[in-house]
């Protein structure tokens, strides 16, 4: 299985998250807002979409990034994992509505308490919780602590339940792929491009993705 994680978030935890995961799978790990457009991905049998899962705005690049890939999706294997405080009960109905954007060819989720740390929020998030502390007299602190093991176990999860799905069709019909040995950008054709479009790197940086 062919895996490639993605994260969307701005406050580090959920990238902590990703990248644990990504060591795991031997894959690569990238922002979901990155050079990858959306015939790259053709080369992945499985995406594996990290989010931080905090409020209305949860996931909206990931979202964004699978509204891109409408079309191309029914060619993969989806895997969400969810990272947040006390969310665990509505997280579900998040994820089937990245189901319903994505319609995968087939679906897994998973969830992992996380972290807050206000210092990290943005002005406009810490404005929020000011007036929710006003509101309720409640005063937000630091919550939660990031736990590796609890990643890794996430990470042998999704290994274990995409082991046996089955690969399915290239709908590229089995063009020949090249991948940047620098940057993971995949090129699709007969050869290498004269230079990677992302990170500049010759032709000679380019390996044949099997």
């Amino acid at each position: 299985m062919r895996y490639l994680v993605t994260y969307d978030t701005q406050h580090g935890s959920a990238k902590r998250l990703a990248q644990i995961i990504a060591q795991r799978l031997d894959c690569l790990c990238v922002n979901v807002d990155t050079p990858f457009q959306a015939e790259d991905e053709s080369v992945y049998d499985t995406l594996v979409l990290v989010f931080g899962f905090r409020g209305p705005y949860t996931a909206q690049l990931t979202k964004l990034f699978l509204n891109n890939m409408k079309g191309k999706l029914h060619y993969k294997h989806l895997v969400v994992v969810g990272e947040g405080l006390f969310s665990e009960k509505e997280f579900p109905s998040v994820a089937e509505g990245i189901r319903g954007i994505a319609e995968p060819y087939s679906f897994r989720q998973y969830f992992m308490k996380g972290q807050l740390r206000v210092n990290t929020l943005t002005p406009e998030e810490q404005a929020l919780l000011g007036k929710f502390s006003q509101l309720t007299g409640m005063q937000i602190t630091d919550m939660g602590e990031f736990d590796p093991e609890t990643a890794a176990g996430i990470a042998e999860q999704i290994a274990a339940d995409t082991k046996e799905l089955p690969i399915p069709e290239d709908p590229n019909g089995g063009q020949k792929k090249w991948i940047c040995s620098v940057c993971g950008y995949v090129h699709t054709g007969d050869t290498p491009p004269e230079s990677c479009p992302t990170c500049r790197q010759p032709a000679s940086a380019f390996k044949p993705l099997t």
